[in-house]
C-alpha cells in the first residue's frame, strides 16, 4: 500500500507541474541590403543577431558594425516567407554610432510564432543614410 501511495502521490506532482517548453532559440547574419541602385552606396555593412523565444517573448540581441553612417533604430517585421518584407511587428533599440549594438523583446501572437518558425520574421536595423533599412537579416533555427 505504501509504494502504491507514494506512486500516486508522484503521479498527482508529475500532472500538477506546469509544462514547460524548451526555449527555441534562432540567428540571422545582418547583411546590407539596397531596394534600388541609388543608394548602394549607404548601404554596408554587417553584424549578426540571436534570438531567443521563450513562449510568447521573442527575446532579440546582435551587433553591427562598418555601417556608412549611424544606426537610427531596428525593427522586427513579418513577411510572407523569408526574403519577402512585411510589416513592423516591433521595436528595437540600437546604440547608435555606426557601430554598437541591437537588443529588445517583443511578444508574438501565435500566427507571428508560426511565421517565425517558417523563416518569415526579420531584423532590419535602419542607419541615417539608409533610413529604409540598411542591414536586414532573416530569423533561422539555430
Amino acid at each position: 500500500m505504501t509504494a502504491r501511495f507514494f506512486a500516486i502521490v508522484a503521479t498527482g506532482l508529475a500532472l500538477a507541474a506546469p509544462v514547460m517548453a524548451d526555449d527555441l532559440q534562432f540567428s540571422s547574419p545582418l547583411d546590407p541590403v539596397a531596394f534600388d541602385n541609388s543608394n548602394v552606396k549607404n548601404n554596408v555593412g554587417n553584424g549578426n543577431v540571436t534570438a531567443t523565444l521563450s513562449g510568447n517573448a521573442l527575446t532579440i540581441t546582435g551587433s553591427y558594425a562598418s555601417l556608412s553612417s549611424e544606426a537610427i533604430d531596428a525593427h522586427v517585421k513579418i513577411g510572407l516567407a523569408e526574403g519577402v518584407p512585411g510589416p513592423v511587428i516591433g521595436e528595437l533599440k540600437v546604440s547608435g554610432g555606426m557601430e554598437g549594438q541591437v537588443s529588445g523583446t517583443i511578444k508574438l501572437s501565435s500566427a507571428q510564432i508560426a511565421a517565425l518558425k517558417k523563416g518569415a520574421i526579420s531584423v532590419v536595423v535602419d542607419s541615417a543614410k539608409a533610413p529604409d533599412g540598411n542591414l536586414w537579416g532573416w530569423l533561422a533555427a539555430s
